[in-house]
């Protein structure tokens, strides 16, 4: 089973194939203003090539749903359920942070994951660490909060984009991940995605939509005009 995967969740991304978890080749988005749209499909297109596989060869496309950036995840989003229809393949949504966690090695529990979500708050999720499907799976509801609160209110392992900004707040009892693992990795999405095609876990390729948590500021603006 080949699958391609696509994590365009930050200002970088990034593009992988892979089969049976095992990842042939990926290629980073170098989206300097986020010119994901413009790459994306130049990238997959020589990511294919470099493998000598044509897009029909694709089993199942995996991609990152968030939550991230409002931009980059719709363009991930709408180019995947584009290349999966175009081409007869499957489609499975991967949790972004989830894709996160799952980078950070097996030895560490439960790990924190934190993403910005703007005005002095993340997003936020803890996983853990399942043997029976070397996967890490979440253990609570993904939730918005106060980033001084998730700070104070725990500790252990923590990693993820929001380090970019908030490093400096998860110190002392915090133990921070390597910042080479913070971003989500394609590999690793269709690692995760590998998987929820072996439970036949797919989504619609038609209604799937990115996981946005709330509304960007400019729509919430709009409402309350």
């Amino acid at each position: 089973m080949k699958i391609l995967a696509v994590d365009t969740s930050g200002f970088e991304g990034s593009v992988a194939i892979s089969q049976d978890r095992h990842v042939l080749a990926e290629r980073c988005l170098n989206a300097e203003g986020r010119r994901h749209a413009q790459l994306l499909v130049l990238e997959v297109g020589e990511l294919l090539k470099s493998q000598q596989l044509q897009p029909t060869d694709i089993d199942v496309v995996a991609v990152s749903i968030g939550p991230g950036s409002f931009t980059g995840l719709r363009v991930g989003v709408v180019f995947a359920k584009t290349f999966a229809w175009a081409n007869n393949a499957k489609l499975v949504a991967v949790d972004t942070l989830q894709a996160v966690a799952q980078q950070q090695p097996e030895h560490h529990s439960v790990v924190t994951v934190v993403s910005d979500a703007q005005r002095g708050e993340v997003f936020c999720n803890r996983y853990e660490w399942d043997a029976d499907s070397q996967s890490r799976i979440a253990t609570g509801e993904l939730s918005i909060k106060a980033v001084d609160a998730v700070a104070e209110s725990t500790c252990g392992v923590v990693t993820g984009p929001g380090l970019v900004k908030f490093a400096d707040k998860f110190s002392e009892a915090w133990q921070q991940a390597p910042e080479h693992s913070w971003q989500p990795q394609a590999a690793t999405v269709a690692e995760l995605g590998s998987l929820l095609a072996q439970q036949g876990i797919w989504s619609d390729i038609h209604n799937l939509e990115p996981l946005y948590v709330r509304r960007s500021y400019a729509e919430e603006k709009i409402v309350k005009a």
